[in-house]
C-alpha cells in the first residue's frame, strides 16, 4: 500500500518488486542486476538494471556514509534498494506520482 508523503502517494521498493513478480505479462523472464557505479570515503553510488520482455530499465542512487540514519549504517544496501526502486519505476512498476519511491523521499527528508 503506498504511503502518503506531502499529500502524494509513494510506493515502497518492496511493493515495486512484488508488483514485478506478480506481473503475468513478464512471466519468468525477469532479471534484476545491481552494481557499484562509484565509491569513495564519503559516498557510494549504485546502479540497477531491470530486464523484462518490455525492455531494460536502469536506475541509479547514491548514499552518504556520514549520515546518522540507516543510510550511514548500511550505505551500499540503501543505495542498492533505491537504485532498484528507480529502475522499477522507469519500467512502470509502482508509479503513482513519479519515479521516486517512498524510501527515497524519506531518505532525502532525513538528509535535510
Amino acid at each position: 500500500m503506498p504511503i502518503e508523503i506531502h499529500g502524494k502517494p509513494y510506493k515502497m521498493v518492496h511493493e515495486r518488486v512484488t508488483a514485478l513478480h506478480e506481473d503475468d505479462t513478464v512471466n519468468d523472464h525477469i532479471e534484476i542486476e545491481t552494481g557499484i557505479w562509484s565509491e569513495d570515503e564519503n559516498q557510494i553510488t549504485m546502479w540497477a538494471k531491470v530486464s523484462t520482455p518490455k525492455g531494460k530499465f536502469t536506475g541509479h542512487a547514491r548514499s552518504h556514509k556520514s549520515t546518522g540514519s540507516i543510510e550511514g549504517q548500511s550505505p551500499l544496501e540503501v543505495a542498492e534498494t533505491s537504485a532498484v526502486g528507480r529502475a522499477l519505476g522507469f519500467a512502470g512498476y509502482g508509479i503513482v506520482e513519479g519515479i521516486a519511491s517512498a524510501d527515497e523521499i524519506i531518505a532525502a527528508e532525513r538528509a535535510n
